[in-house]
């Protein structure tokens, strides 16, 4: 959802104020709010919620200065630009120090110099808003630890599935969470119409406490347009039509936003995740949707295992019928699974195991050993009597069957008895086959990569933000008449011709700017046989790493 982005302005010139106004909301994506003093502004950064803020520096009572100090003690992470005339040194090391994000000078050419407001606003606000995904994505990804602990810690399940929801909550930091169950009447998903709030938690209260009190105890009726979305397992990012359309929890306050995930138990979309914010539009980065399908898993995996669990109890089974259930379970996941005793003999392995050690079925192993079954397993990295019974003994294995082979990826722990004492190992083993393929076909694309940047006629390198050569081609080499294994990992600076290009300047200004810059030094500069062009861009690593900058130079280049 592109949700509008709220700014405040402050100077107390409202020709400035509304030329910044008038520019900065022609994309039709800010919302710009202007205060003619710091303390108007801060009246309103108090009751509103604002994205990004801009000030002037001289202002009478409280200057610029002194509003950022004050709005760093109400938000330490807020965007601060300080757009000022008054551009003194130490206002700007002053304002950098207080906390600014950006320094920018009134003056010049008002459309380059708004161009330059809208481009630092944009950024700082996108700077932000990835500090928060991150931050929202670790928070959910920790409180899926803390989830998986209470499922595993034998607390009431209800007790616990509440409280999974509470943290959930708090780390998303949305207004309200529910999980409902869809409600069907057969398998045919058409027949679904229905869903029931099973567990809920709330920022604020929100909605009246009759309508709370409905949404608890009442099938929520649903449109069938959401239900056949829903149903097929799809992630939905409500936007405001849809809200409009879809939302069934009409007849209380309407959300602003709405997130939705599927929860899978069984292999089948059993209900959904219901995140909703209802004082502010919201963005829903992609890692912390990947982050919430993680944890939509997890509750779904809690749900199945709550469910297996009733069951159990219900038939009054006893533990031979446990057992074979189990077995069942274990049989028919595709990974290979076994456990041994202290002296490397078998003790169970289920039907991929059996597979693996081309044993006569899943009992036969039982008591043996694995070197009983030579069967063309190559541990790789591991002793050769390929004998995984050692602790701690992980790695892989590669299955060979003519002329095909599997891998596998293999993790064998120690299992204990109940008064801790080791009583043998536990082996997973999962086909990793596609993965290794999928491996290979990267390092060969790296290779061409590598190819391609050492044939072409330009010279190129790479150097991290402080300046430092991290990769450089053959032609960059032959035009600065240097040996790689003598410029890897040493500052511009060091080689002549660089130095002469003034490229850690460049380099230092498209790190602070973010702009590429381009520019042709003679041969009379660089004491070189050609003039040599070149072109300066910033590499921003899509992990979120630190940035790294692109240098070409271009001994061709004619005016």
């Amino acid at each position: 959802m592109n949700s509008e982005v709220r700014v405040l302005h402050v100077d107390d010139e409202p020709v400035i104020c509304d030329l910044t106004k008038l520019s900065l909301e022609k994309g039709g994506r800010l919302k710009v709010d202007v205060a003619s003093s710091a303390e108007e502004a801060l009246e309103l950064i108090r009751s509103g919620s604002y994205s990004c803020i801009i000030s002037d520096y001289e202002m009478p009572i409280m200057n610029g200065l002194d509003f950022l100090k004050a709005v760093r003690n109400i938000d330490q992470d807020i965007p601060f630009i300080l757009f000022s005339g008054r551009g003194r040194e130490t206002v700007i090391i002053d304002a950098i120090n207080t906390g600014a994000d950006f320094y920018i000078q009134k003056g010049g050419e008002p459309k380059a110099l708004f161009a330059e407001l809208n481009h630092k606003v944009e950024y700082a606000i996108q700077q932000r808003n990835t500090r928060i995904a991150l931050k929202r994505r670790d928070s959910i990804l920790e409180a899926v630890s803390l989830v998986a602990n209470l499922f595993l810690g034998g607390e009431a399940f209800d007790r616990a599935l509440q409280e999974a929801i509470t943290l959930f909550g708090l780390a998303t930091e949305v207004d309200t969470v529910r999980l409902f169950k869809l409600n069907s009447d057969s398998e045919d998903s058409d027949t679904h119409h229905s869903m029931k709030n099973i567990a809920s938690w709330t920022r604020i209260t929100i909605q009246s406490d009759e309508w709370e009190q409905y949404l608890r105890t009442n099938n929520i009726p649903v449109e069938k347009g959401l239900i056949s979305r829903l149903v097929r397992g799809e992630t939905l990012i409500l936007n405001a039509s849809e809200i409009q359309m879809y939302n069934p929890l009409k007849g209380g306050v309407g959300a602003k936003s709405i997130a939705v995930f599927p929860v899978f138990v069984d292999q089948k979309v059993w209900g959904v995740f219901w995140f909703a914010d209802y004082m502010s539009e919201r963005t829903w980065t992609g890692v912390e949707i990947d982050a919430l399908l993680a944890a939509s898993a997890m509750i779904g995996s809690a749900i199945q295992q709550d469910q297996m669990r009733r069951s159990l109890i219900a038939t009054k089974e006893e533990y031979a019928s446990m057992y074979a259930l189990m077995r069942r379970l274990c049989d028919t996941v595709p990974d290979i699974l076994w456990a041994k005793d202290m002296d490397g003999s078998f003790l169970f392995v289920n039907q991929a195991g059996s597979d693996l050690l081309c044993a006569e079925n899943t009992s036969d192993p039982v008591g043996k050993r694995e070197e009983d079954y030579p069967c063309g397993l190559i541990h790789h990295g591991m002793p050769e009597c390929r004998n995984v019974s050692h602790h701690d003994m992980n790695g892989r294995i590669s299955l060979k069957s003519g002329s095909e082979v599997t891998e596998l990826d293999i993790i064998t722990v120690p299992f204990v008895n109940t008064e801790g004492k080791p009583i043998g190992t536990v082996t997973l083993g999962r086909d990793i086959t596609n993965y290794c393929k999928i491996e290979q076909g990267l390092r060969r694309s790296e290779k061409r990569y590598e190819n391609i940047i050492s044939a072409i006629h330009i010279g190129v390198l790479v150097v991290s933000g402080d300046g430092v050569i991290k990769e450089i081609n053959p032609r960059a080499l032959e035009l600065l008449d240097a040996r790689k294994s003598e410029i890897i990992g040493t500052s511009l600076s060091k080689n002549r011709i660089l130095r002469e290009m003034e490229l850690s300047d460049a380099v230092r200004e498209v790190i602070a700017t973010g702009n590429g810059i381009s520019f042709l030094t003679s041969r009379s500069v660089t004491r070189t046989s050609e003039d040599l062009y070149c072109m300066v861009r910033l590499l921003v690593p899509e992990n979120g790493g630190e940035a790294e900058v692109l240098i070409t130079l271009d001994p061709h280049y004619s005016a």
